[in-house]
């Protein structure tokens, strides 16, 4: 059993060295980059920083500034996370998006209305 155990932690550390093992593996080179950029569809537009900072616009809300985490599924896709900066708030919004191409994705909001963005 501790040879077990001990083959499968060497794996886990050469592999991961090695950036991955097997056609399978999954590594950050698989997963969607973030949309860090500033980013304009037909009602959309959002800004996000490399520093973390974030705004968002939207017709039917307020803008929203604060700080974003990007959250990869697939190589193509992930989840854009927004958190407020108002004092107190705890408002959090979280966003579907989809890669088109390097300069353009897919947002859509909470009830499922997506528009196609593209760098600004």
């Amino acid at each position: 059993m501790k040879g077990i155990a001990f083959s499968g932690w060497f794996a886990v550390v050469v592999c991961g060295a090695l950036g991955g093992c097997g056609a399978g593996s999954v590594n950050a080179q698989d997963k969607a980059a973030a949309p860090i950029g500033s980013w304009k569809g037909s009602a959309i537009t959002f800004d996000l920083g490399s520093d973390g900072r974030a705004s968002y616009k939207d017709p039917g809300m307020a803008e929203f500034t604060g700080r974003w985490e990007w959250i990869p599924t697939t190589q193509a896709r992930g989840i854009l996370v927004l958190t407020s900066s108002a004092p107190g708030s705890a408002n959090r919004l979280q966003f579907p998006i989809t890669w088109l191409n390097k300069n353009a994705l897919q947002f859509c909001d909470a009830n499922d209305h997506c528009d196609t963005l593209s760098r600004r």
